[in-house]
């Protein structure tokens, strides 16, 4: 299987916003992959196929994959590699989201000490994994571990200008966890500053502009402007909608719009 036309094809379907094609081809790739015994096609389609299954809150299905794809280069002799690292990481946000924190950090350290030992430890591959610590160590209410984080993300990926989306993601996380520490006008002026690069730089077509719109509804919330909240929550609902149907976090997003309407 060629792994390039792959990621092109899968892209267009993306590009689409039809989840039902987008799942199917996946499925029909991962068959084709493992019919022509190709470990590498494998490897890479289980582990978008994971990430979409999260994504619209198939948790079961995408710790299935997860543990395939691990034990899948373990077997292949590649637990010290970058490609470990991602599936760790990829793993690891799986697990986090099913409850499972202590052994989600546990995976994150391990894919944290694998880039460091193969020198990405500036990389936007770190930056990446920052992120996801941060978000981990919100979810357990640790939020000065979080904004640590997050701050070590922005600081990384702010020297790489070409990751403009990248650096949305590393100010959503920090924008997040300001929030929660009650530093909101910092928090609005980081959320607004990854909202302003998801709409420059892709007309707010990436799915991940859903999540930048979800926290700036949640800061508002926290603030106690449940007016001011309510429209960003209404949009996150849309967005979420458009890129991948009425799953799990539609459906906590149409929780946070009926709080902040009834607050009013």
């Amino acid at each position: 299987m060629n792994i390039n036309d792959f990621y092109q094809k899968l892209d267009g379907y993306f590009a689409q916003h039809d989840t039902g094609a987008i799942e199917k081809f996946m499925i029909d790739s991962l068959t084709a992959a493992r019919t022509e015994n190709d470990t590498a096609a494998i490897v890479a389609v289980s582990n978008e196929l994971a990430g979409f299954y999260r994504a619209a809150g198939n948790i079961d299905e995408a710790i299935k994959l997860s543990q395939k794809v691990l034990q899948l280069l373990k077997n292949m002799g590649e637990e010290t590699s970058e490609n470990f690292a991602v599936a760790l990481q990829n793993g690891a946000n799986i697990v986090m989201v099913a409850g499972e924190h202590e052994t989600a950090l546990q995976m994150f350290r391990t894919a944290e000490a694998i880039l460091a030992y193969r020198g990405f430890g500036s990389d936007y591959r770190m930056a990446a994994l920052c992120n996801n610590i941060s978000a981990l160590y919100r979810e357990m209410d640790n939020y000065e571990e979080a904004e640590k984080a997050a701050l070590r993300s922005l600081e990384i990926i702010v020297s790489m200008p070409q990751y403009k989306l990248e650096m949305a993601t590393s100010l959503v996380n920090l924008g997040e966890v300001q929030t929660r520490l009650h530093k909101y006008e910092e928090a609005k002026g980081t959320l607004e500053a990854a909202m302003s690069i998801y709409e420059l730089e892709t007309g707010g077509r990436d799915p991940h502009y859903a999540a930048a719109t979800a926290a700036m509804g949640n800061l508002y919330y926290y603030w106690q402007k449940p007016d001011q909240a309510a429209p960003y929550f209404k949009k996150a609902m849309e967005l979420i909608e458009r890129d991948y149907g009425r799953n799990a976090f539609y459906e906590m997003m149409e929780r946070n719009l009926k709080t902040v309407e009834d607050m009013q």
